[in-house]
This record gives structure tokens, sequence and C-alpha cells, in this order.
């Protein structure tokens, strides 16, 4: 092989190489999808708020609007039109702020909460790595207090 065919060859790879690097850092989505609504200026406050710190896990910033993602994914906040839960769950109140447990998304030591009466909602996914959720839980209720409230939970569980 010549000299430049091996040179041209070693030039491909390089440029390859540097396009995949490049793929794998540019998405930051955390395999975090942005929920209806959620670049309105009320999630945006929101994510604004969240903190650098949260479960022992610094705060990465998503691609996604409306969503902030601590440590690898271990607490994912998600802020939009999110209503998956349904009205009759039981809700636990702390801080003021009234949560909903989401089973669909609750599995294998992941807890999945939902805002409970706010607009726009909140969800926070903790994942198994995380000890403490509901030291978590009670952490972004601080921010998630800011969210206007329409109405409280009937069935407190």
């Amino acid at each position: 092989m010549t000299s430049g065919r091996r040179l041209a060859q070693v030039s491909v790879i390089a440029v390859c190489a540097a396009a995949l690097a490049a793929c794998g850092t540019s998405s930051r989505s955390y395999n975090v999808s942005g929920a209806p609504g959620g670049a309105s200026a009320a999630c945006s406050s929101l994510v604004r708020k969240a903190p650098q710190k949260l479960g022992g896990h610094e705060r990465n910033d998503s691609d996604q609007k409306g969503t902030a993602v601590w440590g690898d994914g271990d607490v994912i906040l998600r802020c939009g039109n999110i209503s998956d839960v349904p009205e009759s769950a039981p809700c636990t109140s702390v801080k003021g702020v009234d949560w909903v447990v989401n089973e669909k998304k609750t599995h294998d030591e992941v807890k999945t909460v939902l805002s409970y009466g706010r607009s726009p909602a909140a969800e926070v996914t903790v994942s198994e790595r995380i000890k403490d959720k509901n030291a978590v839980i009670g952490d972004v209720s601080g921010i998630v207090s800011g969210l206007t409230k329409q109405k409280a939970c009937a069935k407190q569980g």
C-alpha cells in the first residue's frame, strides 16, 4: 500500500472517530423526553431554580426543554402538561406540595412522582442508585411550590 493511500485511510478513520465522538457528546438528552408545554415560561423558571446538586449528584443540563438531570439520569425533573396519573390516586404532601406516585413509571426501585394540582405539573424520577428518595422529593418541593396551585389532594395517602 502506498504511503499516500495509507495516509488517506488514516485520515478517514480519524474523521469518522471524531464525528462519532461528537455525536456521543452533543446529545445531552439522558433518555429524557420533554413534556408538552415544557418550553413554557413557568417550566423555564422552574428549571432555572433547580439546585446544582441533588441526591448527592451534580446537575447536568439536558437538551430537552423543561427538564433537569442530576448524575447520569439518577434524578430527572420534567415540567409541562403531564397528567398520566388518575385523579383518584392517593397523594402525599411534602413541604406544601401534593405528590402522587406514578405507578406506571415506578418499578425496580425507581420512583416517579407527579405534582398534583399544579399547572404546569412537575414529574420527578429517582433511580435505584439514590438511597433517600424522599429527601430528593422534599428538596424539589421547594421549587415546585412556585408553580400555580389549582387544587389540593382530596385523598391523602
